[in-house]
């Protein structure tokens, strides 16, 4: 107890509420042993089997709580995620944002419905959970992939498309100048041309993608293809598996 009142951890808010109740039930337990061999003499030794008894059935009843209790020390421990977190779930749609992180549950917030969600811990640290507020450098970047599959055009017409998208994801606010266009394949008679690009700012990322479907659409239009027949694939919570395969 003593160690940690003197640390200064998220995982010390966490543990220090529970070490009195810890050491209160060890006493009373100890008392109530004490008191039976006092008043009961050899009798005791049944007191005891059946406090042992008793603590194996509740035990057994308790664990899944007591399981979620050490699952919410590993989220703390590991830094999995925190309070205000946006995260991707392995079973829900979308982005999540972390609320709050109890004893036993993570509430989450699913921003697509405006739902809230209170996910047992053991679920949170056994699923798949993917951390957006978490990055690996120090700019921020949220991917925004898109695949564009474009039939019956040119050569000369795929490789002014490839220019124009490169000249325009600069130009987006919010926009990362980290990107990548690339024509990948001919399937069958369709030109297929992935886009991985990042937004560095998330209050902008939703502006981001708008603005650049629009200015690819406007950039279709200047070459006279009809839209119609293009793909427009955006999926922001698979950039990950989009960046290796471009690097690929």
């Amino acid at each position: 107890m003593h160690i940690s009142l003197q640390t200064d951890t998220e995982l010390d808010e966490l543990l220090r509420p529970l070490l009195p109740k810890v050491f209160q039930a060890a006493a009373i337990i100890f008392l109530a042993i004490k008191a039976s061999e006092i008043f009961l003499g050899q009798s005791a030794a049944a007191l005891v089997g059946l406090l042992g008894g008793a603590g194996i059935t509740l035990g057994l009843l308790a664990k899944d709580i007591v399981y979620d209790w050490f699952c919410t020390i590993v989220i703390y421990s590991d830094g999995l995620y925190r309070e205000g977190d946006w995260i991707a779930v392995s079973g829900l749609d979308g982005f999540v944002q972390v609320l709050k992180i109890g004893f036993r549950t993570t509430t989450l917030h699913i921003y697509q419905w405006g739902s809230i969600i209170k996910m047992p811990n053991s679920k949170m640290i056994t699923g798949i959970v993917e951390n957006w507020s978490q990055n690996p450098g120090d700019e921020l970047k949220w991917g925004l992939s898109s695949t564009l599959r474009i039939d019956n055009i040119s050569a000369a017409q795929t490789s002014r498309i490839c220019d124009g998208i490169g000249d325009i994801l600069p130009s987006i606010p919010g926009m990362s100048q980290e990107f990548t266009v690339r024509f990948s394949q001919i399937d069958n008679n369709a030109r297929v041309i992935k886009i991985v690009s990042f937004v560095n700012d998330d209050k902008l990322y939703f502006d981001a993608e708008r603005n650049l479907n629009l200015a690819i659409l406007g950039l279709l239009e200047q070459e006279g293809i009809d839209f119609l027949t293009v793909e427009m694939e955006t999926t922001p919570e698979k950039y990950k598996q989009n960046l290796k395969l471009n690097n690929n």
